[in-house]
């Protein structure tokens, strides 16, 4: 967040922590963007004009590409590989703990190949606040497998709506029947659509099959209230949150719900009947409200 590396970075294990002079920090996060893109653009150029290692081999065409990219060498702070998901869901508590050790490690051991074992925080409420005070209601991401469905956060969680799509790894059994689907992807297919009657008042809807060739297709709600529509502006409310057993609800197949939980690419699929769910929520939320 907010970090731009300098034009000379190194795509190389770094010795010691980061020093100011390695980067600039932008607190406008257009003008962050802007930023990034520039740092493609002569990143591009340079590799254009030194398309080989230069003599003693310590330097090569767009080499600063090849590092804001790697973990370990930009100090945890990748464009790329520092993703959501996990388990098949967009968070799972396992990655947290494996993130707060992972940054304990490379801290006190000033050992960056730790930033490796990093997912982001979904839940961090520091990046959620920045980009909505910069008009970002939205992150839509790919690279990690997310299960047989896009991995959502619903933007009740932060504020922020957070879609992971990748249907990698999305092949499974059924525990029940045993039956396989797929060796990878299974049958799954994942379609992500950002509509809405205009650039600022948007709804995510997603639709396409499950490994097991189920169909689907929902409509989240719109992330403004700029409907005068009640029931358009709702759509599905529990789309994208998580039960307290762990569950995520991925999607709505009436009249079931399709359940996610997992760690790493260990992943369980679960329907259960939507009003159930529903039932189940509201308890929840108000054991809550009681305490």
């Amino acid at each position: 967040m907010k970090f731009v590396p300098s034009y000379d970075s190194k795509c190389e294990v770094p010795t010691s922590p980061p020093k100011s002079t390695d980067g600039s920090i932008i607190d406008n996060v257009h003008e962050w963007v802007e930023s990034l893109n520039e740092f493609l653009t002569v990143g591009l150029n340079d590799f254009d004009n030194r398309l080989e290692w230069n003599n003693d081999r310590t330097s090569r065409g767009g080499e600063a590409l090849l590092a804001i990219q790697n973990r370990p060498a930009m100090w945890g702070r990748s464009v790329v590989c520092n993703s959501y998901a996990d388990g098949g869901v967009i968070a799972t508590k396992e990655a947290e703990e494996e993130r707060k050790q992972a940054l304990q490690d490379a801290y006190e051991r000033l050992d960056p190949i730790a930033f490796e074992g990093i997912a982001s925080n979904v839940m961090d409420p520091v990046p959620a606040t920045w980009l909505l005070d910069h008009g970002i209601q939205r992150i839509v991401v790919g690279h990690k497998p997310s299960g047989d469905c896009p991995a959502v956060l619903s933007s009740d969680h932060v504020g922020v709506e957070i879609v992971s799509v990748d249907t990698s790894y999305a092949g499974r059994k059924d525990i029940a029947t045993l039956s396989k689907f797929g060796n990878a992807r299974g049958n799954a297919i994942a379609i992500v659509e950002i509509t809405g009657p205009s650039p600022f008042c948007t709804r995510l809807e997603t639709s396409g099959l499950l490994a097991d060739g189920t169909e689907y297709n929902n409509k989240f709600p719109l992330l403004s209230t700029c409907s005068n529509d009640a029931a358009d502006a709702m759509g599905d409310p529990y789309l994208g949150k998580k039960l307290t057993d762990g569950w995520w609800i991925k999607a709505a197949i009436p009249p079931n719900y399709h359940l996610c939980r997992g760690s790493g690419r260990v992943v369980e699929y679960n329907m259960q009947p939507m009003q159930e769910i529903i039932d189940k929520i509201h308890v929840e939320v108000s054991s809550i409200s009681n305490h």
